[in-house]
């Protein structure tokens, strides 16, 4: 069997993944509750986010895996900021419904596409 090569949005969407989980992991460890850890990893959930959108998982768990990660990283942002856990939920649970919902109306287009 021949492999067929990667496409560009697939490998974009790798390496911009990798990117961002790299972004929100070390900042969490470089000053630590600070303002330019909780801007950088916001930034890390960002970039995650998008490669996560370019790359295209197939795999719930992965899918939701990655969502949580990148929603973590908001609610982090946002409880260094407010200093309120309460914010910080509904930030987190705003987000990852956001997240959620786009990927599910992608998935729609993508099977209704087939009609066009």
């Amino acid at each position: 069997m021949a492999q067929r090569p990667i496409k560009f949005t697939t490998a974009f969407g790798i390496i911009v993944m990798v990117l961002g989980f790299l972004l929100e992991v070390g900042a969490l460890f470089y000053e630590a509750g600070s303002a330019v850890s909780a801007e950088t990893v916001f930034t890390g959930a960002i970039v995650l986010t998008v490669g996560h959108a370019f790359y295209g998982v197939n795999q719930l768990w992965l899918s939701l895996l990655i969502t949580i990660i990148s929603s973590l990283g908001i609610a982090y942002f946002v409880l260094v900021q407010n200093g309120s856990w309460l914010w910080a939920i509904i930030a987190f649970i705003a987000f990852f419904a956001f997240i959620e919902s786009l990927f599910s109306f992608r998935a729609v287009v993508k099977r209704r596409q087939n009609k066009w």
